[in-house]
C-alpha cells in the first residue's frame, strides 16, 4: 500500500513540474543598476522602427520577437547607429514589450539565451529582468526627467534615479544612418547624339560626372578636328 501511494504522488509530482500552464509569471531577482551596466554587453537608448516575428513550429514553443532600433546614445558596447535585440513573445516568460515608435533605454546581453527554445538569429537579447525602461522622445543623453511609466491611464512622468544615471555614465552619440545610395544614370554609350552635336543625354554626379565631362569634352574635340583641317 505504501509503494502505491509513493508511485501516485511522484506521478502527480510529474504531471505538475512538466505541464505547461498559462499562469507562470516572469520572476525576477533585483538588480542594482550597475549589476545591470555589469552583465549587459550593450547599453543604449534608442527608438523601436521595427518588428520582426520568428518563424516557428506551429504546435511548438512560441518563437521570440526581434525589434529594430534606431540608437541614439551608446551607454556601453559597440557604437551602432541600429541594433537587433531579441525577446520572448510572451511576458510571463519574461519578454519586454516594446511598442514601435516609442523611445527605450535598453539593456541587451550576448550570446545564446537560455530563454529561447527557438534561435531568434541575432546575437543580443533582452528580458523583464535586464532593466529596460520606456524614456521620453529625444536624442540626446538621459536626464532625470526622462522617465516614464506606462499604467493604465497612459503615462505618467517618473525621475529617473541617481543610482542608475550614475551607473550610467556618459554616453556616446551613435553615428548617423548610413544614407541610401545615391542613383546615378549612365550616359548615353550608345554611340548616338542629340542630332546637333551636343552632349548625349545623361546625368552624372560626383567623381563620375567630373570623369564624364573629361570624357565628353575630349569627344567633342575629335569631332571636330576634321572640319578644321
Amino acid at each position: 500500500m505504501r509503494y502505491r501511494l509513493l508511485a501516485v504522488l511522484l506521478l502527480i509530482i510529474g504531471t505538475v513540474a512538466f505541464t505547461p500552464s498559462t499562469a507562470c509569471a516572469c520572476s525576477c531577482m533585483p538588480l542594482k543598476p550597475s549589476q545591470q551596466m555589469k552583465g549587459s554587453a550593450s547599453v543604449f537608448t534608442g527608438t523601436v522602427t521595427a518588428i520582426r516575428r520568428i518563424d516557428g513550429d506551429p504546435l511548438g514553443p512560441t518563437p521570440p520577437i526581434v525589434y529594430t532600433f534606431r540608437a541614439d546614445q551608446i551607454y556601453k558596447g559597440a557604437a551602432k547607429a541600429e541594433f537587433q535585440v531579441a525577446t520572448n513573445a510572451d511576458s510571463a516568460a519574461c519578454g519586454y514589450n516594446f511598442t514601435v515608435g516609442s523611445r527605450y533605454l535598453v539593456f541587451a546581453s550576448a550570446g545564446k539565451s537560455g530563454l529561447f527554445q527557438v534561435d531568434p538569429g541575432v546575437r543580443l537579447h533582452t528580458s523583464l529582468c535586464s532593466g529596460d525602461q520606456m524614456v521620453r522622445p529625444g536624442t540626446g543623453p538621459l536626464r532625470p526627467r526622462d522617465g516614464i511609466v506606462r499604467d493604465q491611464d497612459g503615462y505618467s512622468g517618473e525621475r529617473l534615479g541617481k543610482a542608475l544615471l550614475t551607473a550610467l555614465g556618459k554616453p556616446t552619440a551613435a553615428p548617423a544612418p548610413t544614407p541610401s545610395p545615391a542613383v546615378t544614370l549612365t550616359p548615353n554609350t550608345s554611340g548616338s547624339s542629340s542630332g546637333d552635336g551636343r552632349a548625349p543625354i545623361g546625368i552624372y554626379t560626383g567623381a563620375a560626372g567630373a570623369g564624364a565631362a573629361i570624357a565628353f569634352a575630349g569627344w567633342r574635340l575629335l569631332r571636330r578636328r576634321p572640319e578644321s583641317d
